[in-house]
């Protein structure tokens, strides 16, 4: 699981317990506030039925009052109270909240109504009181006294259903932040297992890592993005420390390399010391030809040194010029003619120039460098064939030789700087820098080289470049 997976999950999981969470809050919310409005219904009925029964029982005192004095006034706060009837009357309708409420709001309406309808009549007879009216009035107010039984029940059943609500509310917080608490907690410890961990291990890595010391391997585990990073860096460390080999190989070399010309040029001077008599002349001469031989060899060494250095730091110039690589093949050529009787060296040219823009002397120094390898890595012998052609816009050379031969395993690496064939490392001296100078040259005209080989046959070395 990728870093990106493994906290969008985390980020889902507490997503849908806050969604979950509000979910119920709305819900309960919303029941609640049902059951405040029909609390307030029914407090609206009751205070509606009793205003009803006030302005009943005040029309029902200026009814009698209107009969013992024939007051007009009376009539008056009559027709006041009768229309304060039909307003609460019309209010009770208002705030009917069941079906059993409706049959006694029609119920007390009708007696209301009675009432009334008895009342207007018995006005035609002043002086006299309405018999029937206690009668009326009591009707009407235990008709009055249902509905408010009603609502009181009403508002106790709202009450109730509340307190559950209230209940149920309380437990499904409780169990919704449990959860929550519990999904962070999880979400916590995966991230400690599957990312703080890894990380920890990454650090110590880190820390550890020392130059020439035995690496600590960075555990591949956690997010793929973790498993990258420790495998970055197991591959860096086993790079850097496979470039520490290469390192002490090449110092052990050029040691090797080095030791082999100076021990030749100690016993060359050995026999010319002071206060001893020189050598025959002819003597003298070949002791001159190996220290010149010795002497051009650690010259070629140091100068692949030089040239690496530049190359590594990107400041390898050339000095670009129209220039027939026949010449340049050929002085190769007569160069290593003669260096070892048991080479033959072919030169193959076409009849054309082959004009090409380079800088002659690093051309020179690949040929040199290719030529060399061909009699150095021939050690019995045998024929070295140097070929100048031209094709599809390029100039090729080749040379070929009849050696050991390179596994193709090591075609690449062999022009990698310090790389050399395993097969012949310990018995043919070399420090492994001429092939890679090669390449870089070759590269910086905006050529090509590649070698191909068959082990215990030969190899063949070539090189591109292209053609104005």
């Amino acid at each position: 699981m990728s870093l990106r997976s493994l906290l969008t999950s985390i980020a889902g999981i507490l997503l849908v317990l806050a969604s979950l969470i509000a979910a119920a809050l709305m819900v309960i919310t919303s029941r609640m506030e049902q059951n405040n409005v029909q609390l307030w219904q029914a407090v609206e009925s009751v205070r509606a039925v009793e205003q009803l029964e006030i302005a009943l029982l005040l029309h029902n005192r200026e009814q009698r009052m209107l009969a013992l004095t024939g007051d007009p006034k009376h009539a008056e706060a009559m027709q006041e109270a009768e229309e304060e009837l039909h307003y609460w009357l019309k209010q009770s309708r208002a705030f009917v909240g069941s079906p059993a409420e409706t049959v006694i709001v029609n119920e007390v309406t009708a007696s209301v109504e009675l009432y009334l309808r008895r009342s207007a009549e018995h006005q035609s007879t002043p002086g006299r009181l309405l018999s029937d009216g206690p009668q009326l009035i009591t009707h009407a107010l235990e008709n009055s006294e249902k509905l408010i039984e009603v609502n009181f029940a009403d508002a106790r059943a709202v009450a109730d259903e509340t307190d559950r609500w209230d209940g149920l509310a309380n437990l499904l917080g409780l169990s919704l932040t449990a959860a929550m608490a519990i999904g962070l907690g999880a979400g916590l410890w995966s991230v400690r297992r599957s990312l703080y961990q890894p990380l920890l291990s990454i650090r110590d890595a880190l820390v550890n890592f020392r130059p020439g010391k035995a690496q600590e391997v960075a555990p591949e585990v956690g997010p793929q993005e973790l498993r990258e990073i420790a495998h970055e860096f197991n591959q860096m460390a086993e790079r850097l420390q496979r470039q520490r080999e290469v390192q002490l190989s090449f110092v052990a070399g050029v040691a090797h390399d080095l030791r082999n010309p100076l021990s030749a040029l100690k016993l060359g001077v050995s026999t010319m010391r002071p206060h001893q008599p020189l050598p025959p002349e002819d003597k003298l001469r070949e002791r001159f030809v190996l220290i010149t031989r010795q002497v051009e060899r650690l010259e070629r060494m140091v100068e692949d040194l030089l040239d690496t250095a530049r190359i590594e730091a990107g400041r390898l110039e050339l000095r670009l010029e129209s220039q027939d690589l026949r010449g340049l093949v050929h002085e190769a050529v007569a160069l290593h003619q003669g260096l070892s009787p048991a080479h033959e060296l072919v030169a193959e040219l076409p009849e054309a120039p082959v004009s090409v823009r380079c800088d002659p002397t690093r051309i020179s120094q690949v040929l040199n460098n290719l030529l060399s390898n061909a009699i150095k890595y021939s050690p019995e012998g045998g024929q070295v064939r140097v070929a100048l052609d031209t094709t599809a816009g390029e100039a090729r050379v080749a040379v070929r030789d009849s050696g050991v031969g390179i596994p193709s395993s090591e075609r690449e690496s062999i022009f990698e700087p310090f790389r050399r064939s395993t097969r012949n490392r310990d018995t043919i001296p070399g420090v492994g820098l001429g092939l890679s100078v090669a390449r870089r040259i070759i590269e910086a005209h905006g050529g090509h080289i590649a070698v191909e080989s068959t082990p215990g046959v030969g190899s063949t070395f070539h090189f591109r470049l292209p053609l104005p």
